[in-house]
């Protein structure tokens, strides 16, 4: 359900109308035919009204009268004004009482939506606002960096330096590396927007017509299914941060609407003509090569290099296994709060284990992988037995067996130590696929990443 209104007038006809009309359209609407009816209500609610709907001229008072009477006892409920006597002076008396906007009867349809519209719109960006606060209070896991490496460390004071200034950000880095969690970071170490929304969109998980709609907004009617206006990201995280993760997967006609927007501030909703101007960091985030993405035309050279103005590069978890015990540590302890249990104990053979493996789907996969020993443990400790199969068996094979043997591969045919890491990633893929028999939804779910993810993998690899 919508935003709730209140609506009093004493026309039966004009009730039903606002009533059957807005309802259908999802907002909660309550009726009422007299002032003191309508004072009443208020007295009542649990949960006051976001608007009211007040006709001028009612058989025990008038419109001024409830303004004055609002604006002492309800401040915050935003209203608008309706009167079959309409003239300049009844408008300015009633803006002059605290009415936010003013219709002469007869209007039409249209006429009261995009009044309920313009003045509600306030309402739901400060309603926004306050439910991401409270998400990235209650739903993130790291309000500060956990990290040990001197590779993170390098992270870390890059992107304290660019939460000082404005400057358009570029992370880049492997599936699962934490570049969202580096997004979080800048914008709270940012004196001037870390008091504003954090916004996030996946540019992959959206088709073109969804992902132009969320990002710029849309004017009411503009496709089937436009029922109302909608600010869209840029404008509902203005003064803030917008992260648009998966950058590379923007249609050309998206990234040249981007670059509209880092060149002059301004965004047009779609199927609108008016500019509405928007003061949005932008952080970019993507695990392509964006070079090679313009080597073939799939991404614009110009947005490149506006997205490229402070440009960071995070490591993959196995390049900084200094931090794998600390991020373990940390998210046994954040998931154990959570699910309300006790924090579990380490055993020397786990421990020896994580730091070992070669995590092919970085701190996504270990953090999945803490989760779900603490809901497993039955006796408060977390040792190997508790690991997937992929896990340990990639680390415990016997000293007369290649740690990488693929099924059915000939000993003349093993590739000899030393391996590269990018050959260990490969080999450790191929092999939970081989378990799996090629199934890869289990395997991905193995391996702690998404099927899509996967795909793109086996894609890039085939040869």
């Amino acid at each position: 359900m919508g935003e709730s209104i209140l609506i009093v007038d004493d026309e039966e006809g004009m009730l039903n109308f606002l009533s059957k009309f807005l309802s259908a359209r999802g907002y909660a609407i309550t009726v009422c035919k007299t002032a003191a009816d309508f004072l009443a209500i208020l007295a009542n609610a649990q949960n006051l009204p976001d608007m009211a709907i007040v006709d001028y001229r009612l058989p025990d008072g008038n419109g001024g009268q409830l303004l004055a009477e609002m604006g002492r006892r309800y401040p915050g409920i935003k209203t608008i004004i309706i009167t079959a006597y309409g003239d300049v002076q009844t408008a300015v008396e009633s803006m002059k009482m605290g009415a936010t906007d003013f219709l002469s009867k007869p209007f039409s349809s249209s006429d009261i939506l995009h009044a309920v519209n313009r003045v509600l719109e306030p309402v739901r960006l400060r309603r926004e606002n306050e439910l991401l606060r409270k998400k990235l209070e209650i739903g993130q896991e790291n309000h500060n960096l956990v990290y040990r490496s001197e590779a993170f460390a390098k992270v870390v004071e890059l992107a304290d330096k660019v939460a000082k200034t404005s400057a358009t950000v570029l992370l880049t880095g492997e599936t699962g590396v934490g570049k969202e969690i580096v997004a979080q970071y800048i914008h709270r170490n940012d004196p001037h927007r870390s008091g504003s929304p954090f916004l996030t969109v996946n540019c992959g998980a959206l088709n073109d017509n969804l992902l132009d709609a969320q990002l710029f907004g849309v004017v009411r009617g503009a496709f089937t299914g436009a029922y109302q206006d909608a600010p869209g990201l840029f404008r509902t995280a203005n003064h803030g941060t917008l992260l648009l993760d998966e950058i590379a997967e923007a249609s050309p006609a998206v990234q040249l609407k981007l670059l509209r927007v880092l060149e002059n501030g301004e965004v047009t909703p779609v199927g609108g003509t008016r500019a509405y101007h928007v003061d949005v960091r932008i952080i970019a985030a993507t695990h392509r090569d964006l070079r090679r993405c313009m080597e073939t035309d799939r991404f614009r050279k110009d947005l490149f290099y506006r997205l490229q103005v402070y440009p960071i590069e995070i490591p993959p978890l196995r390049e900084r296994p200094a931090d794998v015990m600390p991020l373990v540590a940390h998210y046994l302890a954040w998931y154990a709060a959570r699910e309300g249990y006790q924090p579990l104990k380490l055993s020397g053979d786990v421990i020896s284990i994580l730091e070992s493996y070669a995590w092919p789907g970085n701190v996504r996969e270990l953090r999945n992988l803490v989760h779900r020993a603490v809901i497993v443990s039955s006796d408060g400790i977390f040792s190997s037995r508790l690991l997937p199969f992929d896990v340990v068996s990639s680390l415990t094979v016997g000293p007369a067996t290649d740690a990488f043997e693929m099924d059915g591969e000939d000993e003349k045919e093993k590739p000899q130590p030393p391996f590269s890491l990018k050959e260990v990633e490969s080999r450790h893929i191929a092999r939970v696929l081989a378990h799996f028999k090629q199934n890869r939804k289990k395997a991905a779910s193995a391996l702690g990443i998404s099927e899509k993810t996967l795909g793109r993998w086996l894609i890039g690899h085939k040869k």
